[in-house]
């Protein structure tokens, strides 16, 4: 089993801070490309000064997706994988076609088109040296671009490596790809590691466990819950990782994401008070603080154990990831592309089936 880094070293060594644990992203058709927005997003915010290309960014990962096929459509390097990768299917075996996968992944259209091209060359009724191998470029691109919609669900077609190599190379960053079949014995070792006061331990148990109890049973459905307890193991999360810095005690109950995700959710102010953040008026305001000490890595353990037996029970996506913490997962279990581009860094996991989760870096 792989020994996970320390933190610490881990962040010393890349210059960027992480947070400490993994962002879930939208199920919008989008995920792959909403991932790399987010975190291209984060570190332009927070680390502007990182050497990077691509220019300025989108304001959404939908317009972020169309923007980056418009810079890969011009990118000769890319056109020349894709002309390759079009020769290459119109001049095998038709057997050899029908079992490549990336083909049937493109809308019917340009399936038909491809298939019937290859039996054309393949059968001699044309050279492939007649073929209009740009104008093919071009329609593979454009079919990439389409939006799909299944059962009423509007989604886009998945990335591949050609599209993958070249965005890491136009936006000037490294995809890091967690590998799906570590987190597993990662989770292991992680609740292995774990070094708590027999005290603190219990107290979570019975303090944060009653609260979390009475919020799950009062949500009107499971995205609910997931959203409660990830938005407060962030706010934990924040406290534990930045122990010197006041921001991050203090939450004011106004605070959009925080009424939106916790505050009008019945039980989310009694979990927060439970993890050891207090109510307070100040001058008509009302925050939520955490004195020194009053949030301990417990909370964040018992949380992270309750939202994983929570989601195994409804089908979520964190089950394994919430309780992982990324910074300790070692870099044998890491795909790493474009490694030039320093540490301008993306780092993602592929939670199931083009759903996405990702590392985000935080305030420096």
């Amino acid at each position: 089993m792989a020994k996970g880094v320390d933190p610490e070293q881990y962040e010393k060594d890349t210059g960027v801070k992480w947070a400490s644990s993994f962002t879930d992203v939208p199920d919008d058709g989008n995920c792959l490309m909403h991932a790399v927005w987010l975190g291209l997003s984060a570190l332009k915010k927070h680390y502007p000064n990182l050497p990077g290309g691509g220019g300025e960014l989108p304001t959404s990962a939908g317009r972020f997706r169309l923007a980056a096929l418009m810079k890969m459509a011009k990118d000769l390097g890319y056109r020349e994988a894709v002309s390759n990768q079009l020769q290459l299917w119109l001049s095998v075996d038709c057997d050899v076609l029908y079992s490549l996968e990336d083909l049937f992944l493109l809308p019917p259209d340009f399936q038909s088109l491809v298939v019937n091209t290859n039996l054309e060359v393949t059968g001699g009724a044309v050279q492939l040296e007649q073929i209009d191998i740009g104008a093919m470029v071009d329609q593979y691109i454009a079919a990439i671009s389409q939006k799909q919609t299944d059962s009423g669900r509007e989604f886009y077609l998945p990335l591949g490596e050609l599209e993958l190599e070249t965005l890491c190379r136009v936006y000037g960053f490294r995809l890091q790809v967690v590998k799906t079949e570590a987190i597993d014995m990662i989770t292991e070792a992680a609740r292995k590691a774990r070094k708590v006061p027999e005290e603190e331990a219990k107290r979570a148990q019975d303090v944060i466990g009653a609260a979390a109890r009475t919020a799950t049973e009062a949500a009107n459905s499971a995205e609910e819950v997931g959203e409660l307890l990830r938005t407060v193991i962030m706010y934990v999360g924040n406290v534990l990782d930045n122990e010197s810095d006041e921001r991050f005690r203090s939450i004011r109950a106004a605070n959009p994401g925080f009424t939106k995700r916790v505050a009008s959710r019945k039980g989310g102010a009694e979990l927060m008070e439970a993890c050891g953040f207090k109510r307070e008026d100040r001058g008509g305001d009302v925050f939520y603080v955490a004195k020194q000490g009053a949030v301990t890595p417990a909370a964040r353990y018992y949380l992270a154990d309750f939202l994983a037996d929570h989601s195994t029970k409804t089908g979520g996506y964190d089950a394994v990831t919430a309780l992982v913490d990324p910074r300790t997962i070692h870099p044998e279990h890491i795909l790493d592309r474009n490694q030039e581009a320093g540490n301008r860094i993306v780092r993602i996991l592929n939670v199931r089936t083009n759903h996405y989760q990702v590392h985000l870096p935080r305030k420096p």
